[in-house]
């Protein structure tokens, strides 16, 4: 242990580091030790983290009766923090934050190698590491505690990394058998986990809620990240000193997936995995204890403060987070993003919290007799209903479930019937009902129109505002009936207003009841916001400011209540076409969440009126920035946006491709669908096309439907249609971005008029800069170019087996694995072979400027389909 005179002799750190207990030397020696009444720490070489003991705000020991300093009240907590940083410390990793320890706590690094926590006689927390070789220890700069089994620091027995507590730093490794835990809730008992969970095939990270003080042990996952399939070993999820979170995987860790990628992340996740990078920008991913996962980062000057800030949220809506209201139901505000609480029928409030849970003498669980005896809980149970809302529950929760119409539509009373039931759910699955009958109310409920809950409570249990008990009392009718002998004028004004009730009770009644059947008809459960026509006329001022048209309707521009702009989609025509476009743009689009993909706000079904309610792209689409004309000639992209904008949507058609759900062709890749935000980022838009692909099939029947130009052969060859074909449209789009013009573009002369012959032909030759979009003027990176080019050509070759997934695709251009010269696709062979003067002429005088692009269906051009397994190929 260092001196008292030693610790003196670092007072200036400690006054500038804003600590009062001494700074002790990054490499601890055997025998030294650390006590919480001074709130001492060790520090890292340079200060930017300390391991020692802080106190805990708000915790007083009850049990210490000495009064002889100020911490005498205080509990400590052994933790790692930001030492350099302002106000409270922000802890990164702690052993017994759940467990305080007193002013008397010492931290030891013993002479036998162990490392241990005690108070008084108590041992609070050891590393176990008891005879192993510990020479030495190290508070590191990357916020890693280290103990070295040598004097040289190369080898270490145990560190504070592989026992992550709540938040994960730059380059510490969370693997299969790790996890983040929140801290416990001290009124219930429940936490949060963030962990990888492990299916049958495939593996993912998680976001759970855990009770573990319930009998039996149980959980629920309310967040899932990428699937990762057929990987069976070295799968770690890590933070990038870049900002990226994410898997990596693979013997070598070269295989990576991404939960959120930092657009200023150049190396990468898998480059990151390899080495320790050391960190200019603080950065932390952080379990809160309300459940939601939030990447965090230290930003010196936000409005003149310092302070976090949160660069990425795991969980975009709280109510969608179980337990953050106890068993009560979470209600968003009018702006949908604060949360407030509800507690049910026979539920209150516990503690400070806000948050609900059960009281015994409301709920209704019925003892052993009544299980012999049913018809006695009729009279002492009643049925309290909450209209509108749905409830998370877990598979050892349910009773019962049923689906027959005749007990589904009496749901509140299957729950009344049976002993074990203290609430049931009813509510719509796509067309059909359902009824879950539930032994316990665990995990709380949310908001959904389309779901009621039937809460069972005693007879004699008093009633929350937020549950109405089915059945009345005779008492009242009996003071109804006395007022009205003696106040006939009372009576005749409450029967006038029974009946006006009456009558707005049946207009709202029969105007939800329509509501909902439309809804139900549309397969909309789940589904974006649902937006009136009249509010979609007022919010566009009736229609006024058109942004474009499409094959189905015409896009206007709107904005919502608070200000946001968006981009209001009008189908012109409800044709069966039509009607299929909506449905499948509302559950496609409405269940994938990327950077890259436009993100749908809402929808509008309402009699004829079909309407999609977009995020609003201020820069348009891509095409107008990439191909010349008289009004976008000012507009011109350079080398460096365009790489990034080809990379970028390569990812986001590999997230539909690869990494959702359910596998979804898009069908319809050109510029004119890649829509640019304020910043250049690209989305893929106009999922009316796409085609739903379980994860057992691989092909898709579909009409052809697409735009010339982008379609592949296999559309008019009558051969099964797959993801490779939004592979070959991909490619042709590549081309353009490449060259800034149309791939077939008849303003040419014969000899340029079909772009992919004659690029192909200059990346031959070793001159591929000729390729490039000659308003460039050769400002591009050759290296990039030449990736680029090959990797179209590959794209846009005729079989399909030749043509790599989109998942290669992004490997290729970021350049993370190499990419060989492909050879001349057929169809452009043919082309060459057939002679580019003649189609120039024969097409020439078939030419019309004014022709539509697009391709519908025809009757004899259909794609056969058969079932296998999704090959990497």
């Amino acid at each position: 242990m260092a001196s008292y005179s030693s610790c003196c002799w670092v007072l200036f750190f400690l006054v500038m580091g804003g600590l009062g207990g001494c700074v002790i030397s990054s490499k601890i020696s055997l025998g030294s030790r650390l006590t919480a009444s001074r709130g001492e720490a060790w520090f890292s070489d340079n200060g930017t983290f300390a391991f020692g003991f802080t106190t805990c705000p708000g915790t007083v020991n009850n049990d210490d009766d000495d009064d002889d300093g100020d911490n005498n009240d205080k509990l400590f907590v052994l933790a790692i923090w930001f030492s350099k940083l302002p106000g409270d410390p922000t802890l990164v990793w702690s052993p017994n934050r759940d467990y305080p320890a007193s002013r008397n706590a010492i931290l030891e690094l013993s002479v036998t190698g162990n490392l241990v926590l005690s108070d008084g006689h108590d041992i609070l927390w050891a590393s176990n590491t008891y005879g192993t070789g510990v020479k030495s220890a190290s508070m590191e700069e990357s916020g890693n505690f280290i103990l070295y089994a040598s004097s040289t620091a190369s080898r270490h027995v145990w560190q504070s990394f592989s026992q992550p507590s709540d938040t994960l730093l730059p380059n510490q490794p969370l693997t299969a058998s790790s996890e983040l835990r929140s801290s416990s809730s001290a009124s219930h008992g429940g936490l949060y986990a963030l962990k990888m969970l492990q299916q049958t095939t495939s593996l993912s990270l998680g976001l759970t809620y855990i009770l573990p003080n319930s009998e039996p042990y149980t959980n629920y996952s309310y967040w899932q990240g990428p699937d990762i399939s057929n990987v069976t070993s070295n799968v770690t999820a890590i933070l990038d000193p870049a900002g990226s979170f994410g898997i990596v995987y693979g013997d070598s860790s070269d295989g990576a997936v991404y939960v959120y990628k930092n657009d200023n992340d150049e190396l990468g996740l898998s480059y990151s995995s390899h080495q320790t990078i050391p960190f200019n920008t603080l950065r932390r991913l952080t379990l809160e204890n309300h459940g939601n996962l939030h990447l965090y980062r230290w930003d010196d000057d936000v409005n003149g403060s310092r302070q976090w800030v949160s660069e990425w949220a795991a969980v975009s809506n709280p109510c969608d987070i179980a337990g953050i209201c106890g068993n009560g139901v979470c209600k968003l505000d009018i702006g949908k993003t604060n949360a407030s609480c509800t507690c049910l029928p026979g539920t209150s409030q516990v503690g400070g919290d806000g948050l609900c849970y059960e009281n015994s003498s409301l709920v209704g669980k019925c003892s052993s007799q009544h299980e012999i005896k049913n018809q006695t809980q009729t009279s002492e149970f009643n049925i309290s209903v909450v209209q509108q809302t749905n409830y998370y529950f877990s598979e050892t929760s349910v009773v019962a479930n049923y689906s027959d119409v005749a007990t589904v539509s009496k749901c509140g009373d299957a729950c009344l019937s049976d002993c074990e039931c203290v609430a049931s759910v009813y509510g719509l699955t796509e067309e059909t009902p359902y009824c879950w009958v539930l032994r316990s109310l665990d995990f709380g409920g949310f908001e959904d129109s389309s779901a009621t809950l039937f809460v069972k409570v005693r007879s004699n249990g008093s009633m929350t505002p937020e549950g109405k008990a089915e059945g009345s009392s005779n008492n009242s009718d009996d003071e109804v009936e006395a007022k009205a002998v003696v106040l006939p004028i009372v009576l005749s004004m409450a029967l006038l207003v029974a009946l006006l009730c009456l009558l707005l009770y049946y207009s709202v009644h029969r105007k939800r009841t329509l509501k909902r059947e439309m809804e139900s008809s549309l397969i909309l459960s789940g589904s974006p916001m649902n937006f009136s026509y009249r509010d979609l006329q007022i919010r566009t001022c009736n229609f006024s400011q058109l942004l474009g048209t499409g094959g189905f309707g015409s896009v206007y521009k709107g904005s919502l209540g608070d200000g946001t702009l968006v981009a209001v989609k009008k189908l012109d025509r409800v044709l069966p076409h039509g009607e299929k476009e909506f449905i499948a743009e509302v559950s496609t689009i409405g269940s994938m969440h990327h950077m890259n993909l436009v993100r749908l706000c809402g929808y509008c079904s309402e009699g004829p009126h079909r309407l999609l309610v977009y995020e609003f792209m201020k820069n348009g689409s891509l095409d107008k920035w990439i191909f010349p004309s008289y009004q976008g000639r000012d507009r011109l992209l350079d080398w460096k946006t365009r790489f990034y904008i080809a990379i970028a949507t390569a990812q986001g058609i590999a997230y539909f491709h690869e990494q959702c759900r359910n596998r979804t062709i898009h069908c319809d890749i050109k510029p004119e669908n890649i829509l640019l935000d304020e910043n250049f980022c690209p989305k893929v838009s106009d999922f009316g096309l796409a085609k739903l692909m379980g994860r057992e099939h691989s092909q898709v029947v579909t009409m052809v439907r697409g735009t010339r130009g982008y379609l592949a052969p296999e559309w008019v060859s009558n051969r099964p249609i797959t993801v490779k074909a939004d592979v070959y449209s991909y490619g042709m789009l590549l081309l353009e971005i490449i060259g800034g013009r149309r791939n077939l573009d008849m303003s040419f002369d014969a000899e340029d008029f079909f772009y992919p012959g004659w690029a192909f032909k200059e990346l031959t030759d070793g001159i591929a800069i000729k390729a490039a979009d000659r308003r460039l003027n050769g400002a591009v990176d050759d290296e990039e170019l030449v990736r680029a080019l090959r990797v179209a050509f590959w794209c846009i070759q005729d079989e399909v087996f030749m043509r790599p997934t989109m998942g290669e695709v992004v490997r290729m251009l970021e350049g993370s694995i190499s990419v060989n010269t492909p050879p001349m696709p057929q169809t452009v062979t043919e082309l060459i072979e057939e002679g580019l003067e003649q189609v120039y002429k024969a097409m020439k005088r078939e030419y019309n400027p004014y022709s539509s692009f697009t391709l519908t269906s025809h009757p004899s051009s259909h794609a056969t389909c058969s079932n296998s397994t999704m090959s990497p190929r």
